[in-house]
């Protein structure tokens, strides 16, 4: 008798512990970059001016957003794959420097050598925009050198923008991350 109320027990606790577990591969997450790199020898020399360099934590942050399409690069040559670069995570630190929003964006990806691939590095263009309710206040376009290795395997990219500075905003601001390659081509 008392067997069936403990083993429905033991089996509600294991359901909640792995949904407590889960997590969805498809959402960004934000979190902290991690502590800044140290300063000049003056600022560790100097304590409070040091403090007042890396600002004080923000009392909004807005998140960090690979946008929909531009996630991944491809380049044939002819009908086979040269590279294939996808950017797989996004993230963002905010602080309150004086008196600016100062936003740290680092985005992480994956670039794999295809059938194609040559011995040579590539620039993968990597841009960094903050678009507001009236339109874009900050836009980058970066190029991040990666080698590439004739029948390599995949190789880890990192970039980080951390000269984003605007005014502080509580909301209606998000940071998008992605390859941009330009225009189309016209022509033919």
């Amino acid at each position: 008798m008392h067997t069936v109320p403990a083993t429905r027990n033991l089996i509600v606790a294991a359901l909640a512990a792995s949904l407590a577990a889960c997590t969805t591969g498809s959402s960004v997450e934000n979190t902290d970059l991690g502590p800044p790199p140290a300063t000049s020898a003056e600022a560790a020399a100097d304590p409070a001016q040091a403090g007042q360099a890396l600002g004080t934590e923000a009392r909004f942050c807005p998140q960090a957003s690979i946008r929909e399409g531009t996630s991944t690069i491809s380049k044939q040559d002819g009908d086979a794959l040269d590279y294939q670069a996808v950017i797989v995570d996004a993230k963002r630190d905010c602080r309150i420097v004086d008196g600016k929003l100062k936003i740290t964006v680092g985005v992480e990806g994956r670039l794999m050598p295809g059938r194609a691939a040559k011995n040579r590095t590539v620039e993968l263009p990597i841009r960094v925009a903050v678009v507001g309710q009236d339109g874009v206040i900050y836009s980058n376009l970066a190029k991040v050198s990666i080698p590439v290795e004739k029948g390599g395997t995949s190789r880890a990219f990192r970039f980080v923008d951390d000269k984003i500075q605007i005014a502080p905003s509580m909301g209606g601001i998000i940071v998008y991350t992605g390859f941009d390659e330009g225009p189309p081509k016209q022509g033919g």
